[in-house]
Parts: structure tokens; sequence; C-alpha cells
């Protein structure tokens, strides 16, 4: 599921702000949890992408909150690969040369593993191989398992040539080598069997090279990509069925493939990066850090003592894990780790910006007491240029042109939620 996974990294949460789910449980297979544009996401759907999600190894340890919450999360992304696939097969992405290409070497590929896999399974150690390893590495398991593997390897070596030069003479395989030399098109036939061809543009993309790679270079990407095509081509003679998987690989990749498009549409060129940058100088800035220590009071009186004390040698630190009404802060004695710059009170942030490490503030007030701060140590905020911004730049075009072009798709394919959230139609849509 690569490009599921593609899929999230690029769908931000608030490119579907007018979708909001709160949560939602596990629920019948067949049941609709949404409408989109007239097709269904069902909670067989949901199910499939919780076991495809990265936390799919953890999701049965955590809390029914947090694995309701997890589902929701992925049932908003998959209404977003339902938008951005409806609106590619509305501008015929499906049938551009390009799709169909891939699903042709999906195709392939996977032929190329099924056929693989079967002269796996042929594999057996005899009994009497296995039983002298057992005892040369009796009680060495990591040893045994090792003896196990190199002896597969071995023989899986042997059983993939054999097989390879059968099959080379089952579907009449030719090579031409003698066609690679300088001079050479894209469209010279490099080798002919019975139901598949390589050519010179298969192996090196024209233009791609200012002139004729190394030759033995050229023949090892021959021979390989001959291993693929002959291995899978024997697969589907065999009658292997990878129809189900392809039609999901295909229901996958329409919308990433469509994504990529688009993303080329809105980050055509650096100039358009250099100009949002521009735009949004902020991208470039990276915050100021600081490691504080604080103590809170709850009276400016008792600041005033602490201060003194402090002043006078006490440790805040000492003083914060006994007096600190900081839950936090007293748990780990005034040690409040480190802030960036932004995420504090603008108050307190004042003092950390204008005294010097090791210091004592003044007594700040803010709506949580009386504060008494100190840093421990700083990581002075800084500016990047803009080759170190270019993917950073990138991507917050990307999040958000797609947030807005989402917005459109709902218009044109509506989404209409079935599913209900805490037993509420009004908390699953946000109302």
């Amino acid at each position: 599921m690569k490009v599921f996974d593609r899929i999230l990294g690029i769908v931000s949460l608030m490119m579907l702000a007018v979708l909001v789910v709160p949560g939602i449980a596990a629920g019948n297979a067949s049941e609709i949890l949404v409408s989109v544009g007239g097709t269904k996401v069902t909670a067989a759907d949901l199910e499939t992408a919780v076991r495809s999600s990265p936390f799919a190894v953890q999701f049965n340890t955590l809390g029914s909150q947090e694995q309701a919450a997890l589902r929701g999360d992925l049932l908003k992304r998959l209404v977003a690969l339902r938008l951005l696939r409806l609106e590619a097969v509305a501008q015929g992405v499906e049938k551009s040369p390009e799709f169909r290409s891939e699903i042709v070497e999906y195709r392939t590929s996977q032929l190329y593993r099924s056929y693989i896999q079967k002269l796996q399974e042929q594999l057996r150690i005899p009994e009497k191989d296995l039983q002298k390893m057992k005892e040369e590495y009796k009680g060495r398991a990591d040893a045994l398992a090792a003896a196990k593997a190199s002896w597969l390897a071995e023989r899986f070596k042997v059983l993939r040539l054999r097989s390879l030069q059968t099959l080379r003479e089952k579907q009449h395989v030719v090579f031409y080598e003698d066609r690679i030399r300088e001079g050479i098109g894209s469209d010279t036939l490099l080798m002919q069997g019975d139901k598949i061809a390589i050519r010179y543009g298969e192996l090196v993309k024209e233009g791609e090279y200012p002139k004729l790679p190394d030759v033995e270079w050229i023949k090892e990407q021959l021979y390989q990509r001959a291993e693929l095509l002959i291995f899978s081509q024997a697969a589907a003679d065999d009658g292997i069925n990878l129809d189900a998987k392809i039609t999901a690989y295909a229901q996958e990749r329409l919308p990433a493939l469509f994504v990529e498009k688009l993303e080329q549409q809105w980050v055509p060129n650096d100039e358009t990066m250099k100009k949002y940058l521009q735009n949004n100088p902020e991208l470039a800035h990276i915050p100021a850090r600081w490691h504080v220590g604080q103590l809170v009071t709850s009276s400016y009186a008792q600041a005033v003592a602490l201060k003194k004390r402090i002043e006078q040698g006490e440790s805040l630190f000492t003083l914060a894990g006994r007096y600190s009404i900081d839950p936090y802060g007293r748990a780990h004695n005034g040690d409040m780790g480190w802030f960036r710059e932004g995420e504090g009170n603008p108050k307190i942030e004042l003092r950390l910006k204008n005294m010097a490490d090791g210091g004592l503030s003044d007594i700040v007030q803010t709506p949580q007491g009386y504060h008494l701060v100190t840093v421990l140590e700083r990581r002075p905020g800084k500016t990047r240029n803009y080759a170190a911004m270019k993917d950073k730049i990138r991507q917050s075009i990307i999040d958000e042109k797609l947030a807005a072009y989402l917005a459109k798709l709902q218009q044109k394919y509506p989404v209409d939620w079935k599913v209900l959230a805490n037993n509420t139609t009004k908390d699953l849509k946000g109302e």
C-alpha cells in the first residue's frame, strides 16, 4: 500500500475541514459509511485501510477511543482518495498511456513474483541433510536458521538458472546483442520471444545519456529485463490469475498519479517556489528554543519571598518541587524542558529573550499565577536559505492547493455521510 501511504502524507487534515469525523467504531463489513459522488465507502473498505496503515501492528493495543479516532481519520482520507479517483476518471487519466504502462509493469512484476514463489516452493531440504544440520548446530537456533537459509539460497540459484534456460528455449527467446552500438534507436529490437520482446528504449530512456552507455551495462539491463519477462510470461501461461490484485492496485494508483500530475501544474519550476517563499517568509524561520526552569505561585507575596530566597542562594528547582502550583513543574522540580518561540505566554517569552542564561527573571503575572523563570540553555532562531527550504516550500504549496482543490471536488461530487458517530449526525459532521 505504498501509494496509499503516500496519499496519506499529502492529504493534511485541513483539506477536509468540512468533513470532521470525531470517531468511528468498527461495524458490519457491508455497512455504508459514506457516499462520495454516488460511489460508496463501506466498513470493509475502512477496515482494509486500518490493516494497511502504519498503526496496524499497534492498533489492537489502543484504547477504544483511540481506535475510533484512528478510524475516523482514515475514513476522511478514504473520502479524499475517492474524490481524487473520481476526478481522475473524469479527466481520462486511467486511459492515458502513462497509466496503462504502469498497470502493465505492475502486472508483469506480480506475475514474476508469483513464478519465483512457485520455484521456491519446490525446494525442500532432504530429511537426512536437515537432521545433519540439527546435530551440527544443536542448541544454536540462529546458526541452524542461517545454515538452512544458505542451503536453500544455493539450490534456488541453480534452480532459477536452470528454469530460465528451459523457458528461454520453450518461448523461443533470441537476443540481438550485436545491435548495441553507436546510433542505436529506441525502437531497436534487442530480444524477442513468442509473446515477449525488449527494445532499446525500454532499457535506456531517450535523451537520458548524451552518448551510448557502457555496452556491458546495457547487456546487464537487457538480461535482467529478459528474466522478468520470461518468468512473468511463464506465470501467465500457467494461468495464474492476478485480476483482483491488479484491479486493487489500479484503484490505488490512479489517484496517486493524478495528484502527481496536479503537483506538476502547481509547482512547475523554481520560480513558483521562490515567489511563494517571498510571500510566506515565515516558512524559512526556525524559531528560537529555550530550556526553561520555572516556579509558579498563587500569590504575588509568595513569589516575592521565594525570589528573595533564590537570590540568596537557594535553588529555584528545589523550591519549585516544594511550592510550585504548576502540577508538571512541581513533579519535575521546575524543569519545564524545551519551549519553542511562539508556543508560550508572550510575557514569559519576552523575559526569556532578554535575559542571560542562568539569570532569574522578575515576577511575571499570567492567568496561571506568578512566575519566576530561568533559562538553562538556548538555541537561537535562524533563517534558512532557499536551497535548504525547497522541499518544505513545495509541500506547503501542494498542501494549500490540494485543500482548495478538494473543497471544489466536494461540490462536484457530493459527500453524503451515512455513518453515525456518537449516535448523532450533528457530532459526525462537526456541527
